[in-house]
């Protein structure tokens, strides 16, 4: 696969509900409207540092900011966006911040680990050797996923766990 662009190589994809299969893909233009519709009725709101925001136009905002950014993918079932994780750049520096959200109705199914080892491939591929991002402590499923990847919780603040991943030290079982 030498040469190729991360876009261009295929994705692993999860089960979906009615066994389809969740696909992951880049954010595109015209998926704007539905994935505000997702995030309108994801649950719960505000979970993490009030992340997504509750409100309409909050939300709104904070969705176009995520998608002017380096990277953001989806999780599709069908045409419906099920999930979202975006990356965060930090210029002009080897790390990046790593969001990502999970519709409840699709989660405990791989979704979310799909998502996430895809967006930790791509941001090696953008040169990137570390990623980090927030989590709640409670979110027992999202966070044995993501120790799973190889991410380890490197601060607790409040309810939050701080976790990083040293994308380097992966990217074997990342390139595969």
């Amino acid at each position: 696969m030498r040469g190729k662009r991360a876009v261009d190589r295929p994705v692993r994809q999860a089960p979906g509900i009615d066994g389809g299969a969740i696909r992951i893909r880049e954010l595109r233009p015209l998926d704007h409207k539905n994935l505000l519709r997702m995030y309108a009725h994801f649950d719960p709101k505000c979970i993490a540092f009030g992340l997504p925001p509750y409100g309409r136009t909050l939300r709104r905002r904070w969705i176009e900011n995520l998608e002017h950014g380096r990277l953001n993918l989806v999780a599709l079932s069908g045409r419906r966006i099920v999930g979202h994780a975006a990356i965060i750049d930090v210029p002009n520096d080897d790390f990046c911040e790593f969001v990502f959200f999970v519709h409840q109705k699709f989660r405990g199914r791989g979704t979310g680990t799909v998502l996430a080892v895809e967006i930790c491939r791509r941001a090696l591929c953008l040169g990137k050797r570390r990623i980090w991002l927030m989590i709640e402590s409670a979110n027992d499923d999202a966070v044995a996923a993501l120790y799973r990847i190889g991410f380890r919780i490197s601060g607790v603040h409040g309810g939050e766990y701080e976790m990083e991943l040293d994308l380097e030290s992966v990217a074997a079982i990342l390139c595969m």
